[in-house]
């Protein structure tokens, strides 16, 4: 948020900043033009006034007040047009060439800019002026033109500075606004620092005081907290409860001297106590159960082979592994056992007659997939069936909850559980862990 927020400052302030600019600079331009038509009026004026008509004729003096009017290539010039001729011109303008000067209206000021032969920029400034008084009279018209270079270098250097000064003000606008939203969301860091504590199990809830506006949040992170923790208490209770009165008939089963119990019976009834067991420690901790060592991988798939190739005797299911020796999972037996186990037993009941499993490390992370060549999941179905209460086909038998049970483990452990399409033909379960947590 910071950094968008910043990005957003430095967008509407570099858009303001060169709008004031180009509005600075305008302003200043039409300044620095209005100048120079005051200058040249002050030389206008000071060039009629050297002027003296006697007999008709009008006469001015062959040097004008101003040294520049008496210098070649000055930068100004003045001349005097009387019918369409150049009736008199500076020493300045001996070698300058410019467009034919407009009559005008006696006493009418005329401005503009125009450019002489070499290409270099002039400001005009025109008058007409009628030294006779006879009605045939035909009126002189004075003009004067100064270069605009020492203007546009003025423009420039004005430009120059404006955008410097500009430029630094936006960046440290920019600062100014990062710090202030570092002042502002300081309470966002502590509120997030807290919910990393709650989270990790070291505070029960959000304990700090906050500002008024921050306050609603934590109130409603609280009580989601508090929800949260009374659901899993009475999922915890629930499980604890039906693992607790499974194990009482499950004790006397394997009590009794049935002689003709078969290994195969007595086998399932271990593997059902094993069960109970393990769910009742998971009802006690509510969490995975992390081992130090790690359940080694091929040795839980050993152990479930064996138990779903009895099961699934009839349909004669071939089993394909491609595990890495040594590849510990991050979990005890128990928790290694419910994730390899219902996956296993998910692509032995949906899938047809082939079931692989594979466990490698690739870029840093533990990841063990599980495959049928079965009908598979269909697209837009994955994160569905990973759902408490749905199957994969609603016309097999179970509650729809061990593929759920496999995502909260391996969530749990900062991992993620994928579906992706195997290349057997079916479903492929793709569990993805990082090497430590």
């Amino acid at each position: 948020m910071r950094v968008r927020f910043v990005l957003v400052a430095a967008l509407i302030l570099a858009m303001f900043s060169v709008s004031a600019g180009w509005i600075l600079r305008q302003s200043f331009q039409s300044s620095i033009a209005d100048r120079a038509s005051e200058q040249l009026k002050l030389q206008l004026y000071s060039f009629i006034a050297a002027a003296d008509f006697e007999k008709g004729v009008l006469l001015l003096p062959d040097t004008l007040a101003d040294p520049r009017f008496n210098q070649l290539n000055s930068g100004l010039v003045a001349m005097v047009w009387h019918q369409g001729e150049v009736v008199w011109k500076s020493a300045s303008a001996l070698l300058e060439q410019f467009p034919e000067v407009e009559d005008s209206d006696p006493g009418q000021w005329m401005e503009r800019q125009v450019q002489d032969q070499s290409g270099s920029r002039y400001y005009q400034l025109s008058i007409s002026v009628y030294w006779d008084e006879d009605a045939q009279a035909q009126p002189y018209t004075f003009v004067v033109w100064e270069w605009d270079r020492p203007y546009v270098a003025q423009i420039r250097s004005f430009e120059n500075t404006l955008w410097v000064w500009l430029g630094g003000l936006v960046l440290f606008s920019i600062v100014l606004v990062f710090i202030l939203l570092n002042l502002g969301f300081r309470p966002f860091r502590r509120l997030a620092s807290e919910l990393n504590g709650v989270e990790q199990g070291r505070q029960p809830r959000i304990e700090r005081i906050y500002p008024s506006e921050v306050m609603p949040v934590v109130s409603n992170l609280n009580q989601l907290i508090e929800h949260e923790r009374a659901m899993r208490e009475r999922y915890k209770n629930s499980l604890g409860n039906l693992a607790h009165s499974l194990k009482t008939p499950l004790a006397v089963l394997k009590g009794l001297d049935d002689a003709s119990a078969t290994p195969a019976l007595q086998e399932q009834l271990q593997r059902m106590d094993d069960i109970v067991n393990y769910q009742l420690k998971r009802a006690i901790s509510a969490v995975p159960q992390v081992s130090g060592q790690g359940a080694v991988l091929l040795d839980m798939y050993t152990r479930m082979v064996a138990v779903l190739g009895k099961v699934y005797a009839e349909r004669s299911i071939e089993f394909v592994q491609d595990i890495r020796p040594g590849l510990r999972m991050p979990w005890d037996e128990g928790d290694t056992l419910e994730v390899l186990g219902n996956l296993m037993d998910n692509a032995c009941k949906y899938g047809g007659s082939k079931v692989r499993v594979t466990g490698r490390i690739l870029a840093g992370q533990i990841r063990v997939t599980v495959e049928d060549d079965g009908p598979g999941i269909a697209a837009g179905e994955e994160e569905r069936v990973l759902s408490r209460g749905v199957r994969r086909d609603e016309r097999a038998s179970g509650q729809g909850i061990g593929l759920a049970v496999v995502s909260d483990i391996v969530k749990a452990s900062g991992g993620i559980v994928q579906i992706e399409r195997s290349k057997l033909g079916g479903a492929l379960f793709l569990i993805s862990l990082p090497l430590s947590r």
